[in-house]
């Protein structure tokens, strides 16, 4: 099946239960399947065709869902962009996926303009969401409006693309992943059975609308007809009080957020009967933070781990959250859980072969949700995808229940915050400056953040830099979120005899007090 039957078959099924819930509004999903049919109209008398792409940059909002949908009615491409990215990377990501339309919200109105600047090439057309003017841009509210109501005929095929979903880039350009209609319906399925998710759930979406986990959740739990509550933005207070007002069930939330809720004073006061569980992944969770969400949050928790090319290979489930069992239950408490009903893991060595139980090696995954490969970059598909299998460039054992320990990541990618980071971005940015003779960056312990982005610098004989003055260096060319939040400076960054700069020597060596000049 494509994604937009499910809201055709909402509309059927429960035309007058409420699809959607945001702040102050509503829609059901008989109006919500009417909308997806008026998109669809749109871009068919726009003259957009199957296969083409249209990129959305959006806050989470109503019109994001209805565009998801919509575009896989009308068999057409959605790209979503990160919002945070500034207006240099968004132009190297759209110079890549070249779409048809851009969906701009009006708060990135100004940035999809220096976007435009950049690409004077690219000539596509634009909607504009919300109260904002964009040059040459139709606004979204008249399209919709003006479109024709006339329902869609169903054409497509699961293996169709759905999203083309930007993971960082190690190499300069992000690479595209080629999520299909299937990859989607069969991690739903996945996360039925790890989740025991119900019809009546209420699911609680406080993750970007542009990010594979929001998307996943929202796609599991509207397959059951169950109503999405959507915040504009994450913050504590905003959470708690809508997992009581709402009566929200289920919540995708990353380790930084579940801090963040668990720190919040009112957690003490607020009502949180209705939370039956919390779906956790997108970081390492420290230990201490999982034990207080499990002892002040009074529900079940479901650990997923996977990649935006995977989507969930391993859960670790509700009856595996034992906080006060034996050796190995605690134990399990750091794991990844186990697999899937529909996936496969292998641990295999520097030369593919199986490790035995307990031996570090990387992370490989085959299932139905794993993408068929990225967007016109066939040979970074090869990479990834051998033999059916997806190399993850995670390292991690299996132990003798088949229970994943992800350990480390081969691709040196650093967790902040739930968001990817690639180490060789931020390095690339550090070599620009004059004074940088050599540059590592890695991600530090952080119980905030889950990891912080730290470098390690080595300056030019006779030049002189400032950390404040690197990270103001890194803040220009890349979004906030990457740039690094701690600077070292050393005579020398670990190095082995070919010359190789060895990180897990550097992250030893920047977690010891007085190590570091």
């Amino acid at each position: 099946m494509t994604l937009d039957r499910i809201v055709r078959r909402n509309a059927l099924r429960y035309p007058d239960k409420a699809a959607l819930v945001l702040d102050a509004s509503s829609c059901t999903w008989r109006e919500l399947d009417g909308r997806v049919d008026r998109v669809a109209n749109a871009l068919h008398a726009r003259g957009l065709a199957r296969g083409e792409r249209v990129a959305v940059l959006l806050g989470n909002c109503a019109e994001f869902v209805e565009l998801y949908f919509g575009l896989a009615r009308a068999g057409v491409i959605a790209v979503p962009v990160n919002y945070r990215l500034t207006p240099g990377e968004l132009a190297q990501l759209l110079r890549h996926a070249t779409p048809s339309l851009f969906v701009v919200g009006a708060a990135f109105a100004d940035k999809a303009s220096d976007v435009a600047g950049l690409l004077p090439e690219l000539t596509t057309r634009r909607w504009i969401v919300g109260d904002a003017a964009l040059p040459g841009a139709e606004a979204y509210a008249d399209v919709v409006a003006g479109a024709s109501p006339a329902a869609v005929a169903e054409s497509g095929d699961e293996e169709d693309i759905f999203a083309i979903f930007y993971t960082s880039g190690t190499t300069g350009l992000p690479k595209g992943a080629m999520v299909s209609h299937r990859n989607l319906v069969a991690n739903a399925f996945n996360q039925f059975v790890a989740d025991g998710s119900r019809h009546d759930d209420v699911n609680l979406v406080a993750t970007p609308l542009y990010h594979m986990g929001a998307v996943f959740m929202a796609v599991t739990y509207m397959m059951l007809g169950c109503t999405q509550v959507i915040l504009p933005s994450f913050d504590p207070a905003r959470w708690l009080d809508a997992v009581g007002r709402r009566r929200a069930s289920v919540a995708l939330l990353v380790p930084t957020m579940i801090n963040a809720i668990l720190e919040n004073p009112l957690l003490a006061d607020a009502d949180l009967s209705s939370l039956r569980r919390v779906f956790y992944g997108g970081g390492p969770m420290p230990p201490t933070v999982l034990r207080r969400a499990l002892e002040q949050l009074r529900c079940g928790f479901t650990q997923g781990y996977g990649l935006t090319e995977t989507l969930e290979a391993t859960f670790l489930v509700a009856a595996d959250h034992v906080v006060d069992g034996d050796e190995k239950q605690r134990k399990r408490l750091a794991s990844a859980g186990r697999e899937a009903v529909d996936a496969e893991v292998r641990i295999v060595d520097g030369h593919g072969r199986d490790c035995a139980t307990g031996e570090v090696g990387e992370v490989l995954v085959r299932s139905a949700s794993v993408i068929r490969g990225y967007w016109n970059v066939a040979e970074e598909t090869g990479k990834a995808i051998r033999d059916g299998w997806f190399h993850t460039g995670d390292l991690g054992y299996l132990d003798e229940d088949r229970y994943l320990f992800v350990v480390d990541r081969v691709k040196d990618m650093v967790i902040s915050g739930g968001v990817n980071i690639y180490s060789k971005e931020v390095e690339s940015v550090l070599y620009e400056h004059p004074a940088v003779l050599e540059a590592a960056v890695i991600g530090l312990p952080d119980e905030a953040w889950g990891e912080a982005v730290s470098a390690a610098v080595v300056l030019r004989p006779g030049m002189s830099a400032s950390a404040d003055e690197l990270i103001a260096h890194c803040k220009a060319s890349l979004a906030g979120y990457k740039k690094p939040r701690h600077v070292a400076f050393l005579d020398e960054l670990p190095k082995n005899p070919s010359g190789k700069i060895l990180k897990r020597e550097l992250r030893r060596l920047l977690a010891v007090p007085g190590e570091v000049a």
